[in-house]
């Protein structure tokens, strides 16, 4: 089964919230969990279809509450749902973010307290030989499912260097067997990715974790291998960061490097100082769209350099700003 780490744990976090005093309306509860108001509303539903009592506060812009000294049922997972759960808990405690980190590490302390020894045990296999780069997200991509139990199997294969035996889709969905020796789990720009020894291709080789099925772990031991670089997560966001950089462009920001530095990740591009007062950009995207769509992000005036496909992509993305602002909604909002 197909599992996406955001869900299960943004129950507990939104369950977290109602248990407070207050009452939440769909826009706030959007902003504390980083989703859109639909998203929350759906949400409501399956902690309803779960028992859990959340009644609708009608009035302006509506809202939600835990109805007064109800009873909560607990939250009942199965192993899989748990683990997707520890995980989905753990990256919201490691973002930064004020607001959900403290809700995410106090659900992640209670579910790690009776969380069975096996489970732990999987669970710090994979803290222990996995890491997290802030790449930022890819615009327009959604995080990648990944199987819950063959990152876990991943995880064990990287603590006790065993090898597996794997089957690999490629970009065309064609599929390969493979028998690889794992060696480190890095989680970045939404994906969860393999650095592992493939002994067909005889070198070392990043493997997106979304697309590994059938994985298991044989009775061959890795070999000493020299590593293929001495910062792992370097070497991931290199390869990462350039899979994705299909186009590239230059700009220049009429900003100091210094207000605009933040936007740049290494996954795409760098920034050099022009002047006091301006900065050069080379950014790089998987479309001149999205690298459109980004810059637009700095809120800095900009000047375009090269190439010409950049130009177009801001065009048409004035066009269509231009044909939304002049669009008024007439539909009533939906009822929580």
């Amino acid at each position: 089964m197909d599992v996406m780490w955001d869900t299960s744990g943004r129950l507990l976090r939104l369950l977290a919230l109602l248990q407070r005093t207050r009452e939440w309306n769909a826009a706030e509860l959007a902003v504390e969990l980083e989703v859109t108001a639909r998203t929350i509303r759906r949400d409501v539903a399956r902690l309803r279809d779960l028992g859990y009592p959340v009644a609708s506060v009608h009035g302006t812009g509506g809202g939600y509450q835990l109805e007064a000294g109800a009873t909560l049922p607990p939250l009942m997972f199965d192993a899989e749902e748990a683990i997707a759960t520890l995980l989905a808990l753990q990256e919201a405690s490691a973002t930064g973010n004020r607001t959900a980190a403290p809700g995410a590490l106090s659900a992640l302390d209670k579910l790690n307290r009776v969380m069975p020894p096996r489970l732990r045990s999987t669970v710090d296999a994979l803290a222990q030989n996995s890491s997290r780069i802030d790449l930022g997200s890819q615009i327009g991509s959604d995080p990648a499912p990944v199987n819950a139990n063959t990152l876990m199997l991943l995880a064990r294969a990287c603590r006790d260097r065993r090898q597996i035996e794997v089957t690999c889709r490629g970009d065309e969905g064609t599929s390969k067997h493979r028998y690889l020796e794992p060696l480190h789990l890095v989680r970045t720009m939404n994906r969860w990715h393999l650095v592992a020894f493939s002994l067909e291709a005889n070198d070392w080789r990043i493997f997106r974790v979304d697309r590994l099925a059938d994985a298991t772990i044989t009775s061959a031991s890795s070999r000493p291998r020299q590593l293929p670089a001495e910062d792992l997560d370097l070497y991931v966001a290199g390869r990462v960061g350039a899979a994705v950089r299909q186009v590239t462009a230059t700009v220049r920001v009429h900003a100091p490097c210094a207000e605009v530095a933040h936007w740049i990740s290494a996954a795409w591009g760098t920034i050099t100082e022009e002047t006091a007062h301006t900065s050069i950009v080379h950014a790089g995207a998987d479309s001149y769209h999205a690298i459109a769509r980004w810059l637009l992000l700095m809120d800095r005036p900009l000047t375009v350099i090269n190439p010409s496909a950049l130009r177009a992509a801001f065009a048409t993305i004035a066009t269509e700003a231009k044909r939304i602002a002049s669009v008024e909604d007439t539909e009533m909002p939906a009822a929580p």
